[in-house]
Parts: structure tokens; C-alpha cells; sequence
């Protein structure tokens, strides 16, 4: 391609996803050269040998006994009006009589032999000037003596300044004037390259958001019967469910302009700015409807404005009421909509989600089964997988994955393919991919002792021994002495084969039976219990308390709120505030929470007691292994496997870690 052809393919639109190149900036030898030059001109007034020396005022008649004397080297004469002059100028230097010419003293001895004066010229002074052939300058040397030493410096440094300040507006940006404009990016259609059959596992959001793709390509079709599409749409979900890739898929069917910014560039160091860019955004919008504006993570600017929680930022106000009169004012916005994305929709402002601004909130939810295998047949197909590979299995193990922690299950299982040195990854890769996703690396470098190995052995085969005596425990998926994640020694990993929304009491009790197995285990084999169990006890509590608290799961206190159990991201609310119960109330609740714990604790010490023999084997065997599958566990202890669920429903797979940075969840 010849270089004109190039730069005509350089030159884009304005509000193309390709940047328009800038002019370029000049090298920093430029800068360096300038620099010198200020620094010589400097110089020169700043020593004194390098400027005028100081004058000696002589008379007229002392003036005129030097000419007479041939001592006057130099003279300017610079007119004052009625033959009044003023004289400057140089007194030759006289050698003594037998001394040798020195050239450095002769000019320094110039620079001290300045003189001045004033005249009245005569006749006999022009007589004078005429006689000792004195240099005479003419009148401008004052003029241009002015110009050099009192305007050239001047000029020099406004120059510089000038230099360094242009240079640095262009490299900032387009200048200090382009703080107002809005830095959303215009993307064509063509280049986003995103369609509704690229996202998997979100058909409910799908359906709901395809109404704005068909007004965008037939609006009158709309219009015809009276009825006015969404002016916004605000995408809310969790991180990585998709919020951003269904704001390009619908842009990509719509086939017009996407603009898309970031909450973020709204706000700046300089008052109003975030309101200019505000409305620069939409008027650019305006001429090029229909179309579509994303505004990723509003929450950033859209908070409350209301005193509390996220208000109390006047510059972040100010931008939110401008984006609130742009969305639904007094002029009309048609042919524009707006898609927004956060995942804390309860800090946004109530005026920013009424109806005419965002009419509909589409919640990205966490896939279920179905959604995560069909989001696993999507992102296998970026990697060379075998005939071993169940996606049917993998989707089963991984409830609570998001479509983002999918993806990095595939890559994880690539890399370690590629590490392993296989061509195409296997079964077992995509298993250990998922352990790593879900619990954490392990980390074999910890050095444990004997001693150490052996408690936590005896502690993770009582929590795995309890669940699997009891069929209400989630079912054990591996356990482990290798400290893997956050847990500090071992852990026992729980993952449900089916999706649950809710748990019944006798689920609940179970599961703390489970959680006090490796206190109960340390107490029957070792004859003694360690700190190992503090993460257990804080999950017991916190299970207890929500069982009498939120629940209504204590028959003493019966089905009563009696505390806020929410904690919210800027308060921390974990239990009853004195003025929601009495202190009498808070004591009976107190004693039921107790009851529980203990009721939990008696549980698992008579399982295990009954099964103290297999308890010791399981030990044995993890002390060997270090790793086991509940495949394992069960053929060791000639335990039925499981029946499969028939339904899957969701919810995310826990674990009962030993360790003080509380249970790893899967």
C-alpha cells in the first residue's frame, strides 16, 4: 500500500473505534536544544563580564581633553533635542612605556573604560570628533541596544514557555478545551462482531432485551399502535454473568451506532466537567439515531444523592442531574437508548430507575445447568478437547460458576494441558481446572509435621465421615490434607449434584453436625482438640444465629425477626441491636443459638463414635493418599454410592476448612 493510501485509510470518522492520529509530537532533542539556548542567554546577564561594565560620568570639557588627546576610542551620540546629545562610548587603553601587549587585560580593561556624558555640540566639537577620526555610530545604537538587551530576553522566555506548554496540551490530549467533550467511543456495528447466539445461558435475559433490537430495526411497527419502547435499560447482575457482551450483541443485531463509556470518565479533578461530558455524549448521539449509549458500571456516578450511604459528592451530583435532564427532560431524546450495567443496583439513585429514564431492569442471573453446560460448549470449542471431556459432568460440579469463571475453566484446563505436555486437554484437566477455580492451588510447599499430618487427617475424615452418615449433608466431592486455597492445612469440599434454592431444617442440622465432625474427631482418636477448628466454630455460630434470627427455625423463640442479619457493603449489621429485642429476649436467644451448637457437636460425637473404626481407616488412608475423591472414600469403606438427582435448581458448593481465613466456597 503506498503512503498515500495509507494515511486515507488512517483518517476515520471522529467517533470511529479507530483513533484519528494525532499530530505528532516533537522529539524531547528539541526541548534539550531550546533549553541551552535559555541557559546561554542567561548566563550572559547574569555574569558580569559577559555584559556592559559600569560607565564613568565625565564633563564636556573633560570630554574634549581627551579628544584633544587622542584617548577616545569609540563614540555614540544619541540626540536629546537643541544639539544636546548624549555620548557613550570606550577610553582607548594606554600601555606603559615598555610593557608587552596583553590582549586578555586590554579587553577587560575596554570593558572598565566606559564612560558618558552630556554635550552641547559646537563647532568646535564637530572640529574635535573630525580631527581624532573617532567611530562614530549613529543615532539607532541606542534603539538597538534596547531591543537586545531589554526585549530579546523577554521574547526568549515567553517563547519558552509557550514551547513547554503547547507541548504538554498535546500530549495530554487535544488541548485544555477538550475537558468538556465526552470520551465516548463510537463503535460500528461491523466491528463488534457479537451476537445473541454467542451468549449461552441467559435466554430469559435474551428474550427480554430482544424488544429494544426489533424497535431499533422497525420502530414505526411500534409507533403504529401506540407504543413507546424502554428509553433505558439497565443490565443487573453479578461480575461475569455477561452484562457487557449483551450490551455489544445488542448493538451487533440492532446494526447501529454503539457508543460506550465508562462511569468513570464522568468524573474528573475540575468542577463540571463530568456534567459537560454528560451532555457532549448525548448531542453526539443525537446525530447519529437511532442508536445505542452503554454506560458500563453507572454505579460510579449514579449513586444516591440523598445523605447516607454514597452521598455527599457535589461534582459526582452534578453530573448524575445532568444525566438525569438528558434522559428524560424537557426536550425530546428520540431514537436514542441507553444501556447501563452494574451489579449494585441498590446504591443507584430512585430518580435515575422511575419510569422514562431506565423503564426496565434485566437481571444477568448466574446460570443454571443447563445454561453453564450450554456456556461450557461455547468456550470448549476455543480449545482442542478429546472424546473424554463430559460437559454434562462438569456442569453438575460447578453450581455458583458464572460464565466468566467457565471460561477460566477452560483456559486453566488448556494451560495445563500445554504444561503436561498433551495435545488436546482430557478429562482429568478439566477436573483439576475446576478444583483450582473453585477451591485454590495447592500449596505443596507448606511443610507440615508428622504430628500436624496426622491431626489434620483425623480432623478432615470426621467432618467427611458425618457426611456421609447422614444423606441430608451436601455430598462430599474431595478432601485433602494439602493446604489448597485459604485453608491453612486441610479441607473437606462439599459440592451439591443438584441446584438448591432453599434448605429445610433438618438440612440445616445436619450440615452443623458435619461442620462440629472434625472437633468430634480430634476429641475420640487424638484425646485432645486444637485450634484447627476455629473457621468450623465461626460457620456454626453464623448458621445457629440465622436458624433462630432470620429463619424462625427455633421452636422456643418461634417464626420472629428478631435481628438484621444483612450485611451491607459500607455498614456491618451481625446480630440484634438493643433497640430491636430486649435484653431478656436477647438472652433467650443466646441460650437457643447455644443449644444448637451443642445439640450439633452431641450429633457428631455419637456418628463417629459409632463408626470409630472406620473413622481410624479413613485417617490412615489420607494419611497416605494426602487426596481423596468421594469415589475413593466410599469404595474404602464399602459405602453405596448416591443416587443421581432427577431436577437441578442452584446453589453454590461449600467446604469445611481447617485454618483461621474461614471455609473456602466452591
Amino acid at each position: 500500500m503506498s503512503d498515500e493510501n495509507k494515511n486515507k485509510a488512517e483518517e476515520k470518522s471522529p467517533g470511529g473505534n479507530r483513533p484519528v492520529p494525532r499530530e505528532p509530537v516533537r522529539s524531547p532533542k528539541a526541548a534539550i536544544v531550546w533549553l541551552i539556548i535559555m541557559l546561554i542567554i542567561g548566563s550572559l546577564f547574569l555574569f558580569k563580564g559577559f555584559g556592559p561594565g559600569e560607565k564613568r560620568d565625565i564633563t564636556q570639557s573633560q570630554f574634549e581633553s581627551m579628544l584633544k588627546s587622542k584617548l577616545i576610542d569609540t563614540a555614540v551620540l544619541v540626540s536629546e533635542g537643541d544639539n544636546v546629545f548624549t555620548v557613550e562610548g570606550l577610553i582607548k587603553n594606554v600601555q606603559p612605556a615598555g610593557q608587552k601587549a596583553d590582549k586578555k587585560a586590554d579587553k577587560k580593561a575596554a570593558r572598565q573604560n566606559r564612560y558618558r556624558t552630556r554635550v552641547v555640540y559646537t563647532d568646535n566639537l564637530d572640529t574635535l570628533l573630525g580631527f581624532t577620526n573617532v567611530q562614530i555610530d549613529s543615532n539607532n545604537a541606542g534603539l538597538w541596544n534596547f531591543l537586545l538587551f531589554a526585549l530579546l530576553p523577554v521574547v526568549v522566555i515567553v517563547g519558552m514557555i509557550y514551547f513547554f506548554s503547547a507541548r504538554q496540551m498535546r500530549m495530554g490530549g487535544n488541548g485544555a478545551m477538550e475537558f468538556g467533550k465526552s470520551r465516548a467511543r463510537m463503535i460500528p456495528p461491523d466491528e463488534l462482531n457479537v451476537r445473541f447466539d454467542d451468549i449461552a445461558g441467559a435466554d430469559e435475559a435474551k428474550e427480554e432485551i430482544s424488544e429494544i433490537v426489533e424497535f431499533l430495526k422497525d420502530p414505526i411497527r411500534f409507533q403504529l399502535v401506540g407504543g413507546k419502547i424502554p428509553r433505558g435499560c439497565l443490565l443487573v447482575g453479578d461480575p461475569g454473568t455477561g452484562k457487557t457482551l449483551m450490551a455489544k450483541a445488542v448493538a451487533c443485531e440492532a446494526g447501529v451506532p454503539f457508543f460506550s463509556i465508562s462511569g468513570s470518565d464522568f468524573v474528573e479533578m475540575f468542577v463540571g466537567v463530568g456534567a459537560s461530558r454528560v451532555r457532549d455524549m448525548f448531542d453526539q448521539a443525537r446525530k447519529n439515531t437511532p442508536c445505542l449509549i452503554f454506560i458500563d458500571e453507572i454505579d460510579a456516578v449514579g449513586r444516591s444523592r440523598f445523605s447516607g450511604w454514597g452521598g455527599g459528592h457535589d461534582e459526582r451530583e452534578q453530573t448524575l442531574n445532568a444525566m438525569l435532564v438528558e434522559m428524560d427532560g424537557l426536550e425530546s431524546r428520540s431514537g436514542v437508548i441507553v444501556l447501563a450495567a452494574t451489579n449494585r443496583p441498590d446504591v443507584l439513585d430512585p430518580a435515575l430507575l422511575r419510569p422514562g429514564r431506565f423503564d426496565r431492569q434485566v437481571v444477568m442471573d448466574l446460570p443454571d445447568i443447563k445454561g453453564r453446560k450450554q456456556i461450557l460448549s461455547v468456550h470448549i470449542k476455543k480449545i482442542v478437547a478429546d472424546d473424554t471431556v463430559d460437559l454434562d459432568v462438569i456442569a453438575r460440579t460447578t453450581p455458583g460458576f458464572s460464565g466468566a469463571d467457565l471460561a477460566n475453566l477452560c483456559n486453566e484446563a488448556a494451560l495445563l494441558a500445554a504444561r503436561r505436555g498433551k495435545e488436546a486437554v482430557s478429562e482429568s484437566e478439566m477436573e483439576e481446572a475446576r478444583d483450582k477455580v473453585s477451591y485454590g492451588t495447592e500449596r505443596r510447599s507448606r511443610k507440615l509435621t508428622e504430628h500436624d499430618r496426622k491431626l489434620t487427617a483425623v480432623h478432615e475424615a470426621g467432618h467427611t465421615l458425618v457426611a456421609l452418615c447422614n444423606e441430608k449433608c451436601t455430598p462430599v466431592h474431595k478432601v485433602t490434607i494439602i493446604p489448597r486455597g485459604q485453608a491453612y492445612l486441610g479441607a473437606t469440599f462439599t459440592m451439591p449434584k443438584e441446584d438448591v434454592y432453599s434448605r429445610s431444617k433438618g438440612e440445616m442440622i445436619a450440615e452443623m453436625a458435619m461442620t462440629m465432625g472434625g472437633r468430634a474427631a480430634e476429641e475420640l482418636l487424638m484425646q485432645d482438640i486444637s485450634t484447627g477448628a476455629s473457621a468450623d466454630i465461626r460457620a456454626l455460630s453464623g448458621m445457629a444465629r440465622q436458624m433462630v434470627c432470620v429463619y424462625g427455625m427455633s421452636e422456643k423463640i418461634g417464626p420472629w425477626k428478631c435481628a438484621d442479619m444483612t450485611i451491607h457493603p459500607h455498614l456491618r449489621i451481625d446480630g440484634p441491636t438493643p433497640e430491636e429485642v430486649s435484653p431478656e429476649t436477647q438472652k433467650e436467644i443466646d441460650l437457643e443459638i447455644r443449644r444448637l451448637v451443642n445439640n450439633a457437636l452431641e450429633d457428631a460425637r455419637k456418628c463417629l463414635t459409632g463408626h470409630k473404626a472406620e473413622l481410624q481407616k479413613l485417617a490412615d488412608a489420607l494419611l497416605e493418599k494426602e487426596t481423596m475423591s468421594a469415589e475413593e472414600i466410599r469404595e474404602l469403606l464399602n459405602m453405596p454410592a448416591p443416587e443421581e438427582p432427577a431436577e437441578a435448581p442452584e446453589t453454590a458448593g461449600s467446604s469445611s476448612s481447617d485454618g483461621n481465613n474461614g471455609p473456602a466456597d466452591a
